[in-house]
């Protein structure tokens, strides 16, 4: 995305700005967050490729509505080993009929191959413990990062606008340097670059180092107490829609969120691959480009202060074509 684009069509509002034409001391609302989003360039919305979604479904809950989550994958141009062995375990359908065995209140729901021990695919990846890091997502928030510092300076000083940098509207307690890159929140620690687990994050599970797992079983991260598994667990996707369905479960009663007894266990249905349905059905969805200005007068518009993860990258669902 050239510069001069994104020049073109900024948002015109900021805290001071917006004022009555006949009554320039009279200033108006600050824009909320959907106000903005309405607002944000069309060219800013950026599509998810089908290529990287993946439909998690459950059976239907006791009234007879259908429980389905649309994951997101970190793209393959910016992903390692444990996102390919994902993509491999969803294409042969591993998941169906394994089990959801823990869902610990604010924390994570954790699915897959324990405890039914189910034979893993063949030609799995050995997945590193460096693979919780990942460089390319670096490069593309600081490439990212760049183009929005441009823009919003233009802004600022041409434009009349007041867009705040990131870190003058939130507070990262986590020790990281954070940002946005390809619609993905990233941190940089010790001069590595690591995507943050956010509440929806996909985290797979790992075992006695230097064993970082296959990717078999994954936590779906549903409360920000999560953070603490920054670049100390890996990292290949989210849940961009639906993710009411993998929270809204019976809790488990055993220590540390296990279901106290295997009757208890939530089957899954199906894991699938978006690319293998249908043209028809499959989903469609964009994200807000990370250059874009309107993502920062997004998470202004929510007021208050958080951390990176406390409002999450704008995210639609686009109707089929």
């Amino acid at each position: 995305m050239a510069i001069a684009t994104l020049l073109a069509f900024l948002l015109p509002i900021g805290p001071a700005m917006a004022q009555e034409e006949d009554d320039p001391a009279i200033e108006q609302p600050a824009p909320t967050p959907q106000e903005v989003l309405a607002a944000a360039p069309a060219d800013h919305w950026l599509p998810i490729p089908v290529t990287d979604l993946v439909i998690f479904t459950l059976p239907d809950d006791a009234e007879g509505n259908k429980r389905q989550a649309v994951i997101q994958l970190i793209p393959a141009e910016l992903s390692g080993a444990h996102v390919r062995n994902v993509r491999k375990f969803a294409s042969q359908r591993w998941w169906d009929g394994t089990k959801i065995y823990r869902v610990s209140k604010d924390f994570v729901t954790q699915f897959g191959g324990n405890p039914d021990n189910k034979k893993v695919p063949k030609n799995l990846e050995t997945v590193p413990e460096s693979d919780y890091f990942n460089a390319a997502l670096g490069t593309k928030r600081d490439t990212d990062r760049a183009a929005l510092d441009a823009a919003v300076a233009y802004s600022n000083e041409y434009q009349g606008t007041e867009i705040r940098p990131l870190m003058k509207m939130i507070y990262e307690s986590y020790g990281s340097k954070v940002g946005f890159g390809a619609g993905w929140p990233i941190g940089t620690k010790d001069g590595k670059a690591f995507p943050i687990t956010c509440r929806g994050s996909l985290s797979p599970a790992h075992y006695d180092p230097p064993d970082a797992g296959t990717g078999a079983e994954i936590s779906i991260i549903t409360g920000e107490s999560a953070r603490s598994l920054d670049m100390t667990f890996g990292m290949v996707g989210r849940v961009i829609d639906g993710l009411e369905h993998v929270t809204n479960l019976p809790l488990g009663t055993a220590a540390g969120g296990f279901y106290a007894d295997k009757s208890q266990h939530i089957p899954i249905t199906s894991v699938r691959l978006a690319s293998e349905l249908p043209v028809a059905d499959q989903p469609r969805y964009e994200y807000l480009a990370s250059y874009s200005p309107s993502l920062l007068q997004y998470i202004e518009a929510h007021g208050g202060y958080g951390n990176i993860c406390t409002v999450p990258v704008p995210i639609r669902h686009m109707k089929p074509r």
